[in-house]
């Protein structure tokens, strides 16, 4: 396997905190936590930089708004987003990009915050899993987080089964 690349934008910090200590209890271990903007794909690493580079120059920070937990099926447990920002800059890197990585490109793109994957190990039962994001991320239904996203983050894994590990952050609104 070749590396491979993907980019997103991140939450504040202390709430990935509160995420990745949620991942923990369950003893689950994903990539940073991260809204994808564009699935991972297998290109040089140059040319993800130029990716990005260009398009964060294009664009404002997005204002990005987290709510309570949902899941696709058996598959993913995920915070919902609601972003409209984030649809021009989507948009924007595919066409960069030359190609829509993956299924989940332009009209099927659905943002959202993973808290779990089935594929990897968790202590608990799938519909445990369920219950406990349900609990523990509720309030995000009453009371969304709001935030504003100012960099695109380049993510990257060299070999198969690894977490993505942050390469390179690009300011959102200027040439990096």
């Amino acid at each position: 396997m070749s590396p491979t690349f993907f980019i997103g934008i991140t939450p504040p910090p202390d709430f990935a905190a509160h995420v990745l200590a949620w991942q923990a209890e369950l003893e689950h271990v994903v990539t940073a936590p991260h809204i994808t903007l564009l699935a991972p794909a297998e290109l040089p690493l140059e040319h993800w930089q130029s990716v990005a580079e260009q398009v964060a120059a294009r664009h404002t920070p997005a204002r990005v708004k987290l709510g309570g937990s949902d899941f696709f099926g058996s598959r993913v447990i995920f915070l919902r987003v609601d972003a409209p920002e984030l649809r021009p800059i989507h948009a924007d890197l595919v066409q960069t990009l030359g190609e829509a990585p993956g299924e989940f490109a332009l009209e099927n793109f659905h943002p959202h915050l993973t808290l779990a994957l089935n594929w990897r190990s968790l202590n608990v039962g799938w519909a445990e899993a369920i219950r406990h994001a349900e609990a523990t991320f509720a309030g995000l239904d009453a009371a969304p987080l709001t935030f504003e996203a100012r960099q695109l983050v380049l993510f990257g894994k060299d070999t198969a089964g690894q977490p993505y590990t942050e390469r390179r952050r690009f300011d959102l609104g200027r040439a990096s």
